[in-house]
């Protein structure tokens, strides 16, 4: 089975958006040593319009310049060691600014339909110049920022110009309709990868586009009230290590404590708890893909010792892939 570590690089887009060097810059160091100390590969989701803004205000404030300065030389680090670096695109920061004492979210257009054709083409493409030229190497997949995708005839024809012909954006059964975060993966297939041209979750055997889906997890309600009560018990171990808060998403904390609900397998916080069984049921139903989320901002103790424990238990059974090892396939 081919396992994919994925994790998307980018502060938090809430009220208080954290600092670069604890919500991205010292998380993604340590994930970065568990990678060489176990001789794997991951691969790094790119909030590029991030970097844009990171290019604009650097030039007003010094402390923007010294962020870029961190964030730009951390990129071509990681890529430099082998590691992926893929287009990520939340595009309210076409929209979002820093003040002078830190950056102010803008997420009234928080997905890329909220932009016309012309206007989500320009984001597309100027989002991957910017992700090829710090990290040297051109991105070939693509995940949409909070899983929405926009209707992918609008954005198809600039992929294919691009060279970006891999999604990995969708996972089964997920649907949400929480505030500014709109998707419905509900009729995707059942299946770890396929071929579609048109739209994500139609496959299409002669498709031009790969979509490689994140792993997905029916959750019950325990899960979540043990992943609140752990977290209170103990602090420091469960706090999330970035010191930002999230985008609200109204009716989301309710609505995973009273129901079942349909997750991405991530490998954030308690989640983390979760990845070794799902491997092994994956790999008795012999799937040839396991793709795992994340986030550096979201990192835990608890999360970080989980990874290990998993990076260490399945390695000699498993090989963590790269994105851009498709490209060479």
């Amino acid at each position: 089975m081919k396992v994919y570590l994925s994790f998307d690089y980018e502060l938090y887009f809430g009220a208080q958006s954290g600092s670069a060097g604890i919500c991205i810059i010292e998380p993604t160091k340590q994930l970065l040593a568990l990678a060489e100390k176990h001789g794997i590969y991951l691969n790094f989701f790119i909030d590029s319009g991030y970097l844009l803004a990171l290019e604009k205000y650097s030039k007003r404030h010094p402390s923007v310049a010294y962020e870029k300065q961190q964030v730009y030389k951390q990129l071509i680090e990681l890529s430099e060691a082998g590691h992926d670096c893929q287009l990520h695109i939340h595009p309210h920061w076409e929209d979002s600014y820093y003040d002078g004492n830190g950056w102010k979210m803008n997420t009234d257009r928080y997905r890329l339909d909220h932009f016309s054709d012309v206007q989500m083409q320009e984001i597309i493409t100027s989002y991957f110049n910017v992700t090829k030229n710090i990290s040297g190497k051109a991105p070939i997949a693509y995940r949409a920022g909070g899983w929405c995708l926009p209707p992918w005839d609008k954005i198809q024809d600039t992929f294919k110009k691009l060279g970006v012909w891999i999604d990995s954006t969708v996972y089964e059964k997920g649907f949400s309709e929480e505030g500014q975060v709109k998707f419905d993966f509900r009729n995707a297939p059942s299946s770890d990868q396929w071929m579609f041209e048109k739209n994500p979750v139609e496959p299409d055997p002669v498709g031009y586009f790969l979509e490689l889906p994140i792993s997905s997890v029916r959750l019950s309600p325990v899960f979540f009230w043990n992943l609140y009560v752990k977290g209170r018990l103990n602090r420091s171990l469960h706090k999330t290590i970035g010191d930002g808060t999230p985008m609200a998403q109204p009716g989301t904390k309710k609505k995973v404590l009273t129901s079942y609900t349909q997750q991405a397998l991530s490998c954030d916080g308690y989640y983390a708890s979760l990845l070794v069984s799902e491997y092994n049921s994956r790999t008795k139903r012999n799937d040839d893909t396991m793709v795992v989320i994340g986030h550096p901002k979201a990192q835990t103790v608890f999360s970080l010792q989980k990874l290990d424990e998993f990076v260490s238990t399945v390695k000699g059974t498993c090989t963590f892939a790269r994105y851009s090892d498709l490209q060479l396939n």
